[in-house]
């Protein structure tokens, strides 16, 4: 059956209606917004990306770095926690263009927040400071302390040019923010004007001044001893004065000029040397005092457990500065029952001290540049008076001689205890010597000869000799030399036999510079002579010995002190 006419049109118009709607249909539900605003394919379901967020920042040239990071460290850190692309380009000379882009306006935010936050970090810089060469061990220090010293105030990097500038100059090269920096300039600053201060002090004898270092100054109203008389009738006039016609201008062969810081008697008492390190030992009880005054740094080196021998610092109780010492004993406190108390002894005086553990520190490792400078000697060729013919003269619990608490008080006058009036020493003889820590070994101990300048400023006086003149001491009995070993002779160079012709001056040159193991003398001293008599003349006992030996014998000396000839 054929359509007729009229029903073609609407049939047309059907379909074609059919059709339009079907793509209609299909045209505004083929895609649709998620929930995040992307579009999702109707049938297939997949999302197809907005244009992205970006963000733009301007950065200094200078700060690019910061963003940028070691190997580009930085930058990557930020890229990976957010997910963002980050790219420079060109602004103008001074700048660049931060341009970030993310997957969404949060991520961009965040890294934008992250490269603002790198950009605010100080500048880490490198400058140079140029510093005299003379001043580089003092900024150095021990090992390299002082150098760590700076680096750790300062927080910056502070290092020394392998290669000198110059002769006299050196640069220190400085790595760390603008304030950093800063601080490192003004520790190396203080470090060149202290290295300054103490050549200065050194060349300058007027300003080599000491404060006098007494416990208990004498008062006006204390009565002055009087010496036993043993049952005879003593002298009560004045001493006379025993001068040597020597010229105290020029030194004779071994003699060397000392302080005398601590006495316990004749028989024991420790010397200083006069010279350089004089000066350099005031120096150091400056710098320890500043240092052990601060709260933080006593808390730095609070000593933990104490043991026998440990160098320690301490502050002697007669004028509150501090002083290196060495922990001789540990007692227990008489007046605290289970608490302990430690017996200190000053390494560069040789006088002891009581104190409190929670009152000593450790010793910063910078102050043990410099030697131990107290010299344990003995008074040579005087003893003790008896008391009567029939009683020998006593001896200590530790073996020492025990005299007359007179003849201690007149030999502190003679001899300036601890008021740093320089006296001559010569070295004439040892003795043995015991160490107060069990197991040590000790250097035998040096017996001396002191002599003061006489009023008319060109001769000497003898100090041995005026002992005896005030009866205050006898002649020694016997040498001394008789107590040391054959290894003791041997390591300090004492010799018998040897050729007449080889002079003291050839004696001395053939001397080694051997360390003293002695915990009361850690330094080198050297003398050379044969046996002299009170007015400076070989004995008449020592002459006929050596008639007598064939070849002709010279005795010679060397204790172990502070390297000093």
């Amino acid at each position: 059956m054929k359509p007729s006419a009229p029903a073609i049109p609407l049939i047309l118009g059907l379909s074609l209606l059919g059709a339009s709607g079907a793509y209609l249909y299909m045209l505004f539900k083929k895609r649709r917004s998620n929930a995040t605003g992307d579009l999702v394919d109707f049938f297939t379901r997949s999302t197809s990306k907005q244009d992205a967020p970006v963000a733009e920042i301007v950065i200094p040239n200078s700060l690019i770095p910061l963003v940028i990071g070691r190997k580009g460290y930085t930058l990557q850190h930020i890229q990976q926690s957010t997910g963002a692309s980050i790219n420079f380009v060109d602004h103008d000379e001074s700048s660049q263009l931060c341009r970030i882009q993310g997957p969404s306006q949060a991520a961009v935010e965040k890294a934008k927040e992250m490269v603002l936050k790198e950009t605010s970090r100080p500048i880490t810089i490198t400058e140079e400071v140029i510093v005299p060469q003379a001043a580089c061990g003092k900024i150095l220090g021990r090992c390299g302390d002082e150098l760590q010293e700076i680096c750790r105030k300062s927080m910056a990097k502070v290092w020394l040019e392998g290669r000198a500038r110059s002769e006299t100059e050196r640069r220190v090269m400085i790595t760390g923010t603008a304030s950093q920096i800063k601080v490192a300039k003004e520790l190396i600053a203080q470090k060149v004007r202290e290295d300054h201060d103490s050549k200065k002090m050194l060349a300058d004898p007027t300003r080599q001044t000491r404060e006098p270092r007494i416990r208990t100054p004498p008062t006006s109203s204390a009565p002055t001893p009087v010496p036993s008389d043993g049952g005879m009738k003593l002298n009560t006039t004045s001493p006379k004065i025993c001068v040597e016609k020597r010229n105290s201008s020029s030194f004779a062969a071994g003699q060397m000029e000392v302080f005398v810081s601590t006495i316990v008697s004749p028989s024991k008492f420790f010397v200083q040397l006069v010279g350089p390190q004089s000066t350099e030992l005031d120096l150091l009880v400056l710098s320890m005092t500043e240092y052990y005054n601060q709260n933080q740094n006593r808390e730095l080196h609070r000593l933990r457990k104490p043991y026998l021998g440990q160098i320690v610092a301490a502050e002697f109780n007669a004028d509150n500065k501090w002083y290196r010492a060495e922990i001789s004993a540990i007692l227990p406190n008489e007046y605290k029952p289970g608490e302990v108390v430690l017996d200190l002894f000053f390494v560069d005086y040789g006088d002891n001290q009581y104190t409190n553990p929670n009152e000593v520190y450790e010793l910063k490792p910078d102050f043990l540049a410099l030697r131990f400078q107290a010299i344990e000697c003995f008074l040579a060729r005087v003893e003790p008076t008896q008391q009567s013919n029939l009683m020998p003269a006593p001896a200590s619990a530790t073996g020492e001689e025990e005299w007359d608490p007179v003849a201690v008080t007149r030999f502190e006058e003679l001899t300036y205890v601890a008021q740093w009036k320089k006296i001559v020493s010569k070295i004439v003889t040892y003795r043995n010597s015991k160490s107060p820590l069990h197991g040590r070994e000790t250097s035998p101990i040096p017996g001396v000869e002191l002599y003061d300048t006489a009023p008319n400023g060109m001769d000497q006086i003898n100090i041995a000799q005026q002992l005896i003149a005030e009866g205050l001491a006898r002649p020694a009995s016997s040498d001394r030399l008789d107590e040391l070993s054959r290894s003791q002779l041997f390591r300090l160079g004492l010799t018998n036999g040897t050729d007449g012709s080889s002079s003291q001056s050839s004696s001395i040159d053939k001397v080694d510079d051997v360390s003293a193991s002695s915990s009361t003398s850690a330094s080198t001293v050297i003398s050379s002579g044969v046996h002299i008599n009170g007015t400076g003349q070989t004995s008449p006992k020592v002459e006929q010995q050596q008639q007598q030996q064939q070849p002709q014998q010279s005795v010679r000396y060397r204790s172990l002190a502070n390297g000093a000839h």
